[in-house]
């Protein structure tokens, strides 16, 4: 238990040094001042609709990892309160670097339900999937409705490359046969080849709630959650003086999106200092043209708002969670699962070496 604390609490550390790092930056830039000033003149009262549509937000993501749980079978082993409340406990996990422990999810509910690791790992995995494929889809869509409002240059054919292969990615992965052989293309691959093994395996484990059947209805919920996330930033930029359009809200759309798999994809605690940069320099490419109330001090203030909301603020709600049901998520078994845990993990990596070297 006290690695997954240690993590959660490097990740803290990691985003403080990122943060002020960035704030000495602005400083150095001159924009410290004027940024504070856009926040000290900001309608605060917003942020009240802003944080009830982030409740609509989580609930439809509840949703799916009710729907996985089923899928592994653990639906009904496990209470509905138990189920809400590992879920939004788990939103303090996401600060660890690279989110890995994200995976204590999976070990409380096998001392909860009795499901193994093995099978509910990819639930994890899955979530993450869903939700990049959410964002993508959206994207796409506003990409495709807006045309040449909204102008990404060159990264506009990477979004929609990324769609391709993503959807490339999941017809693989339902055909066993087809899965294996881009598996054994990967394995040839220098470093890929020595988890060649452990990817296959995760392959086999995870290839049921990989299934279309699964992936269409709740990325379906997924696309929902990232459309309300949506909403909740234009209430944020309307704050700042922006009048509220259907460009405004296609170009908030493809912002939010964008930042949000960018952020994912850093591996940096929580997408911390990722996800603002992101945003600000998205806002003034994009929407300032439009907006010419957009300066680098307003995309930088709105970065700032959309951050805290849209990630810091499910943290503490997950903190404050887990600290109150602290007796009621990590009872005595967990120390002994995460104890099987780590042996198992110690014995696959003898595994992995001992194939290393006979390779």
């Amino acid at each position: 238990m006290r690695k997954y604390r240690n993590r959660i609490i490097a990740g803290f550390a990691i985003g403080f040094v990122i943060y002020v790092a960035l704030l000495l930056f602005a400083d150095a830039e001159g924009l410290t001042e004027d940024m504070i000033g856009q926040l000290q003149a900001y309608p605060w009262l917003l942020i009240v609709p802003v944080i009830l549509q982030k409740f609509v937000s989580w609930f439809f993501r509840f949703l799916e990892w009710q729907y996985f749980l089923g899928v592994i079978g653990a639906r009904d082993k496990i209470s509905m309160f138990d189920s809400a409340v590992l879920f939004v406990a788990g939103f303090s996990m996401a600060v660890s670097p690279g989110k890995v422990a994200e995976m204590l999810k999976t070990v409380v509910l096998k001392a909860k339900t009795g499901v193994a690791i093995a099978t509910s790992a990819p639930v994890v995995i899955a979530e993450r999937v869903v939700d990049g494929l959410a964002v993508i889809i959206l994207a796409v869509i506003a990409l495709l409705i807006a045309g040449d409002q909204i102008e990404l240059g060159p990264y506009r054919s990477l979004v929609l490359l990324s769609a391709g292969l993503l959807g490339v990615g999941l017809i693989v992965v339902q055909v066993r046969p087809l899965a294996h052989f881009a598996l054994d293309l990967i394995g040839r691959l220098p470093l890929v080849s020595r988890v060649h093994g452990w990817l296959a395996n995760f392959y086999e484990s995870s290839y049921e709630i990989f299934k279309l059947k699964h992936i269409i209805p709740t990325t379906g919920l997924g696309v929902i959650a990232s459309f309300a996330d949506s909403i909740g930033f234009v209430v944020i930029l309307a704050g700042f003086g922006m009048e509220v359009t259907w460009l405004l809200f296609l170009q908030a759309l493809v912002i939010i999106c964008l930042a949000s798999a960018i952020g994912a994809l850093s591996g940096v605690p929580n997408g911390a200092g990722i996800t603002e940069i992101s945003v600000s320099a998205m806002l003034l490419i994009i929407v300032a043209p439009y907006n010419p109330v957009v300066t680098p001090a307003v995309a930088a203030a709105a970065a700032v708002v959309e951050g805290f909301i849209h990630k810091w603020f499910r943290v503490l709600v997950g903190l404050l969670v887990a600290a109150v049901f602290r007796d009621r998520l990590f009872t005595p078994e967990i120390e002994a699962t995460i104890a099987e845990v780590e042996r198992a993990r110690q014995q696959s990596r003898a595994e992995l070496n001992t194939e290393v070297s006979n390779a």
